[in-house]
Protein backbone atom coordinates (compact mmCIF):
# COMPACT_ATOMS: atom_id res chain seq x y z
CA UNK A 1 0.00 0.00 0.00
CA UNK A 2 1.01 3.65 -1.07
CA UNK A 3 0.00 6.77 0.71
CA UNK A 4 -0.95 9.77 -0.86
CA UNK A 5 1.47 12.85 -1.33
CA UNK A 6 -0.65 14.39 0.24
CA UNK A 7 -0.94 12.23 3.50
CA UNK A 8 2.80 12.28 3.27
CA UNK A 9 2.98 15.93 3.23
CA UNK A 10 0.26 16.26 6.19
CA UNK A 11 2.32 14.05 8.60
CA UNK A 12 5.87 15.23 7.92
CA UNK A 13 4.80 18.95 8.58
CA UNK A 14 4.40 17.77 12.34
CA UNK A 15 7.87 17.06 12.27
CA UNK A 16 9.87 20.30 13.29
CA UNK A 17 13.26 20.79 11.40
CA UNK A 18 15.83 23.08 11.07
CA UNK A 19 16.51 26.04 8.66
CA UNK A 20 19.23 26.34 6.15
CA UNK A 21 20.00 28.12 3.05
CA UNK A 22 21.97 25.87 0.44
CA UNK A 23 24.26 27.49 -2.16
CA UNK A 24 26.56 26.67 -4.56
CA UNK A 25 28.35 28.37 -7.70
CA UNK A 26 28.22 26.80 -11.35
CA UNK A 27 29.34 28.82 -14.34
CA UNK A 28 30.42 31.78 -12.14
CA UNK A 29 26.32 32.08 -11.03
CA UNK A 30 25.67 32.06 -7.07
CA UNK A 31 22.59 29.52 -6.58
CA UNK A 32 20.82 28.66 -3.31
CA UNK A 33 17.75 27.52 -2.19
CA UNK A 34 16.07 26.77 1.28
CA UNK A 35 16.06 23.44 3.06
CA UNK A 36 15.00 21.63 5.86
CA UNK A 37 16.17 18.19 4.27
CA UNK A 38 19.93 18.43 5.86
CA UNK A 39 21.43 16.30 8.63
CA UNK A 40 24.56 15.37 9.67
CA UNK A 41 25.44 11.81 8.53
CA UNK A 42 29.48 10.99 9.76
CA UNK A 43 31.77 11.88 12.62
CA UNK A 44 34.77 10.38 10.97
CA UNK A 45 35.12 11.40 7.61
CA UNK A 46 32.80 15.11 8.58
CA UNK A 47 29.64 13.97 5.87
CA UNK A 48 26.06 15.90 5.53
CA UNK A 49 23.54 15.11 3.65
CA UNK A 50 21.13 16.93 1.81
CA UNK A 51 17.90 16.01 -0.67
CA UNK A 52 17.38 18.56 -3.35
CA UNK A 53 14.12 18.21 -5.84
CA UNK A 54 15.68 17.27 -9.07
CA UNK A 55 13.02 20.01 -10.99
CA UNK A 56 14.98 22.91 -9.47
CA UNK A 57 17.83 24.94 -11.24
CA UNK A 58 19.95 24.56 -7.80
CA UNK A 59 19.79 21.12 -8.34
CA UNK A 60 21.13 21.14 -11.64
CA UNK A 61 23.98 23.35 -10.65
CA UNK A 62 24.97 21.42 -7.59
CA UNK A 63 24.68 18.30 -9.74
CA UNK A 64 27.46 19.67 -12.29
CA UNK A 65 29.04 21.84 -9.82
CA UNK A 66 29.80 18.97 -7.03
CA UNK A 67 30.01 21.52 -4.60
CA UNK A 68 27.51 23.23 -1.68
CA UNK A 69 27.80 24.98 1.13
CA UNK A 70 24.87 24.59 3.89
CA UNK A 71 24.72 27.94 5.70
CA UNK A 72 22.39 27.35 9.49
CA UNK A 73 19.72 29.77 9.41
CA UNK A 74 19.24 32.45 13.13
CA UNK A 75 15.46 33.05 14.14
CA UNK A 76 16.21 36.88 12.59
CA UNK A 77 16.03 35.09 9.44
CA UNK A 78 12.95 34.22 8.40
CA UNK A 79 12.20 36.74 5.34
CA UNK A 80 15.57 35.53 4.25
CA UNK A 81 14.74 31.83 4.20
CA UNK A 82 11.32 32.79 2.54
CA UNK A 83 12.88 35.23 -0.02
CA UNK A 84 15.28 31.62 -1.19
CA UNK A 85 12.14 29.57 -0.92
CA UNK A 86 10.26 31.58 -3.41
CA UNK A 87 12.16 34.75 -5.45
CA UNK A 88 13.45 34.17 -8.70
CA UNK A 89 17.10 32.93 -8.54
CA UNK A 90 18.07 36.08 -10.13
CA UNK A 91 16.71 37.97 -6.70
CA UNK A 92 17.70 35.34 -4.09
CA UNK A 93 21.30 37.01 -3.50
CA UNK A 94 20.81 40.70 -4.08
CA UNK A 95 22.01 43.25 -1.44
CA UNK A 96 23.52 40.51 0.57
CA UNK A 97 26.68 40.40 2.19
CA UNK A 98 28.68 37.22 1.48
CA UNK A 99 31.74 35.65 1.39
CA UNK A 100 33.47 32.85 -0.27
CA UNK A 101 34.09 29.44 1.01
CA UNK A 102 36.73 27.30 0.14
CA UNK A 103 34.86 25.63 -2.71
CA UNK A 104 33.57 28.92 -4.36
CA UNK A 105 29.80 28.70 -2.79
CA UNK A 106 28.58 31.68 -1.17
CA UNK A 107 28.26 31.91 2.88
CA UNK A 108 25.49 34.47 3.84
CA UNK A 109 27.07 36.86 6.64
CA UNK A 110 24.78 36.42 10.00
CA UNK A 111 24.37 32.73 9.28
CA UNK A 112 24.99 30.41 12.61
CA UNK A 113 27.47 28.47 10.83
CA UNK A 114 28.22 27.17 8.00
CA UNK A 115 29.36 23.96 6.35
CA UNK A 116 31.51 23.85 2.41
CA UNK A 117 31.21 20.81 0.82
CA UNK A 118 32.58 18.22 -1.60
CA UNK A 119 30.14 16.29 -2.87
CA UNK A 120 31.27 12.76 -2.25
CA UNK A 121 28.40 10.65 -3.22
CA UNK A 122 24.90 10.75 -4.94
CA UNK A 123 21.81 8.53 -4.67
CA UNK A 124 18.57 8.66 -6.06
CA UNK A 125 15.98 9.96 -4.03
CA UNK A 126 12.69 9.48 -5.79
CA UNK A 127 11.90 13.03 -7.61
CA UNK A 128 14.59 14.05 -5.15
CA UNK A 129 18.32 13.70 -5.08
CA UNK A 130 20.21 13.18 -2.32
CA UNK A 131 24.15 14.66 -2.08
CA UNK A 132 26.20 13.16 0.69
CA UNK A 133 28.84 15.87 1.29
CA UNK A 134 32.39 15.93 2.54
CA UNK A 135 32.90 18.66 4.75
CA UNK A 136 36.11 20.19 3.83
CA UNK A 137 35.43 23.41 5.88
CA UNK A 138 33.14 25.33 8.76
CA UNK A 139 32.45 27.49 10.95
CA UNK A 140 30.32 29.27 13.69
CA UNK A 141 30.34 32.44 13.28
CA UNK A 142 27.57 33.34 16.12
CA UNK A 143 25.32 32.22 18.87
CA UNK A 144 21.88 33.22 18.11
CA UNK A 145 18.95 31.22 18.17
CA UNK A 146 18.49 28.66 14.93
CA UNK A 147 15.12 29.43 12.84
CA UNK A 148 12.94 26.54 13.13
CA UNK A 149 9.96 25.55 10.47
CA UNK A 150 7.08 23.52 11.97
CA UNK A 151 3.56 22.78 10.20
CA UNK A 152 4.27 25.40 7.51
CA UNK A 153 5.58 28.06 9.46
CA UNK A 154 9.00 29.76 11.06
CA UNK A 155 9.94 29.83 14.86
CA UNK A 156 11.81 30.61 17.41
CA UNK A 157 12.73 28.11 20.10
CA UNK A 158 11.79 30.96 22.45
CA UNK A 159 8.54 30.96 21.08
CA UNK A 160 5.46 28.57 22.45
CA UNK A 161 3.76 26.60 19.96
CA UNK A 162 0.28 25.95 21.42
CA UNK A 163 -1.69 23.10 19.68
Amino acid sequence: MTISSELFKAIMRNYPTGVAIVTTVYDNEYYGLTVNSFTSLSLDPPLVLIAIDKKLTSHEAINKSNVYAVNILPDDMKDLAIRFATAPREERFRGLKIKTAKTGSPIIEGAIAYLDCKVAAKYPGGDHTIFIGEVIDAQVMNNKLPLIYYNRGYYSIKQTISL
